[in-house]
């Protein structure tokens, strides 16, 4: 992790500029910045009305972040240092494509079904990731709100604040931390027991996944239920539901079981939507009449023959250079395709 002076945390924002604030919230400030080299990043530090409390939560995210740098799915931490009066600040990856929650909300450009899928899987690999640490780490807030968009467009958990380590194995009760969260994904058997375990972040995952399948708002005081698991579990044991989403939506209700025992663990979670994710794509080539297996074995054909020319006769392919190595011109975006066939 490197370790970056306040003088060029200060720089890289403009002096933490009013128009490079993206982001407020009880215990820390985040502002968009570029490093020396170019590097756009985002910067956090404690907010001024949060003082020591905000302090010791931007330690404690960088400790975690510091810990997980292994995995794709989680926003990536580039460094931290402390101003001149102490305070820690942490440096992240930027992500410019704003939150899930947003695209959510959005009417012109709201997530295809194939890839809302992706994006479960994806976050469900970075709970994982967590849970399976030595020892586990509970995130505490898993939400829309905190799953990010980076330059690629791939989904990743952030927002460490409230994350924090548990003893391998059951549950335990941290000592001097009452619980904590978002509601409407909080889980009701932490409130109510003070004890937590990896399960909580299940059971919050389960509201995602069932936010994900919906659009629908999490809490919604204007709704006869106003709780999303209020509204949908009954539906979903009604088998009211079309069946391209049940596989998902059976999934969120037993992530969301008001008994922590009965929910699975995220292993057991990512491989059940690894299986969505395989079906949802057999489900589309086969809609199209297309047959993948053939596809590969022509594709493997053209490339033996084309090694056969390269090098007996070191022929180059210019239309093939031309598309940057890779036939950018030509690459095949499932989830375009799907846009455009069912617009």
């Amino acid at each position: 992790m490197k370790e970056f002076s306040y003088g060029a945390i200060e720089s890289a924002t403009n002096g933490f500029a009013l128009e490079n604030l993206i982001g407020k919230g009880s215990h820390g400030v985040v502002y968009r910045g570029h490093l020396d080299n170019g590097t756009p990043v985002a910067v956090k530090k404690p907010s001024p009305a949060s003082s020591a409390h905000g302090d010791a939560k931007i330690r404690n995210e960088i400790a975690i972040l510091a810990s997980t740098t292994d995995c794709p799915c989680i926003v990536n931490l580039v460094g931290a240092g402390r101003d001149s009066a102490g305070q820690s600040f942490l440096v992240m990856q930027l992500m410019p494509n704003g939150s899930l929650r947003d695209a959510l909300r959005s009417h012109s450009a709201a997530p295809s079904w194939p890839r809302r899928v992706e994006i479960a899987l994806r976050v469900a690999r970075a709970v994982a990731s967590l849970h399976g640490a030595s020892p586990p780490v509970v995130h505490r807030d898993v939400k829309s709100e905190n799953v990010l968009f980076d330059a690629a467009w791939d989904a990743r958990l952030a927002d460490f604040s409230l994350a924090v380590r548990v003893g391998g194995g059951g549950r335990t009760e941290p000592i001097g931390l009452p619980p904590a969260g978002t509601i409407g994904y909080l889980d009701p058997s932490y409130t109510e027991s003070k004890l937590l375990s990896p399960k909580n972040d299940v059971f919050s995952f389960g509201v995602l996944l069932l936010e994900l399948v919906s659009s629908r708002k999490v809490m919604d005081v204007d709704s006869d239920t106003c709780s999303i698991v209020a509204w949908a579990v009954p539906m979903i044991r009604a088998r009211r539901y079309d069946e391209v989403v049940a596989r998902i939506l059976r999934v969120a209700a037993r992530c969301a079981a008001e008994k922590a025992e009965e929910r699975p663990g995220m292993g057991e979670v990512v491989r059940e939507l690894e299986g969505v994710v395989d079906e949802c794509v057999s489900w589309w080539w086969a809609r199209h009449g297309i047959n993948w297996c053939s596809i590969v074995r022509n594709y493997r054909v053209w490339r033996r023959r084309r090694r056969r020319r390269v090098g007996t006769r070191r022929i180059v392919c210019k239309d093939h250079l031309a598309g940057g190595g890779g036939g950018g011109g030509g690459k095949f975006d499932l989830d375009s395709e799907f846009r455009k066939n069912h617009s």
